[in-house]
């Protein structure tokens, strides 16, 4: 696979809520780290709408330190609600208004995705057999 120009790199922030619970931060970040296998070559970087660091500020900062012109939101959001709907829009609003020669664009949020449905159902099995409620 290319590795596109460095003019026109993209990398993908992905940008989950946060959580005052480190254990939870980390999730994010280790989604990052297996998304770099099936992207090489992109800039992958983990960042938090609140309650956690990097904000998206700084994970914007880092991925134009590491030569991105392009940046796609990646939401990790099941929902579109306030957060995805106008807190990402505006913050990418605002991160145009301070690098004016950057791209970015928001990649739909999880939503109702149908393989979702199988991941559910895996976690009610493993539920239902560890309470014993076959």
């Amino acid at each position: 696979m290319r590795t596109p120009h460095p003019a026109t790199r993209a990398a993908l922030l992905l940008i989950g809520h946060g959580s005052r619970v480190g254990s939870a931060n980390r999730l994010l970040r280790r989604l990052a780290r297996d998304l770099n296998a099936r992207f090489p070559g992109r800039v992958i970087e983990a960042c938090y709408l609140e309650a956690a660091r990097p904000d998206i500020p700084a994970g914007i900062k880092t991925c134009v330190r590491r030569g991105a012109s392009r940046i796609l939101f990646v939401p990790y959001f099941l929902y579109l609600g306030g957060h995805v709907g106008r807190d990402l829009p505006k913050a990418a609003a605002r991160a145009r208004a301070r690098h004016p020669d950057l791209q970015i664009r928001i990649a739909p949020h999880l939503g109702a995705d149908p393989r979702l449905v199988a991941i559910v159902s895996h976690r009610i099995r493993r539920g239902l057999r560890a309470s014993r409620w076959s």
